[in-house]
């Protein structure tokens, strides 16, 4: 099972994490490869638009994003507008496959399809 933690500070994106796998083998799970490649383009976004320092973490099984607090104005509308989409892609990815992924927002597991 994939899980995917958003942590929100009102409408805003704080926080991403997401850990697990998709359940297939190793090397050829294509839910696990989808998720990961949507992580890892919301990462280089984050990292080739704004110009601060973005926590990120990747090791095996697990990819964590976090936005730092002090961000403001502009950067911040393009970190949400990054983070958005990201999350548009992986709650498509969850309807598809509901029995391989779930996503938490603040701790409540979401409906891939229920827009916040």
């Amino acid at each position: 099972m994939i899980r995917i933690v958003i942590k929100r500070n009102g409408t805003h994106i704080e926080e991403v994490r997401v850990s697990g796998h998709g359940g297939g083998r190793k090397g050829s799970d294509i839910v696990c490869a989808a998720v990961s490649a949507v992580m890892q383009t919301a990462l280089a976004g984050l990292l080739h638009y704004l110009k601060v320092n973005i926590y990120h973490k990747m090791c095996k099984g697990r990819i964590s994003i976090r936005i730092p607090p002090e961000l403001s104005g502009h950067d911040l509308e393009v970190s949400q507008i990054i983070l958005s989409t990201m999350l548009i892609g992986l709650r498509h990815i969850a309807s598809q496959y509901p029995e391989k992924v779930r996503i938490y927002s603040n701790g409540k597991l979401t409906k891939p399809d229920a827009l916040e």
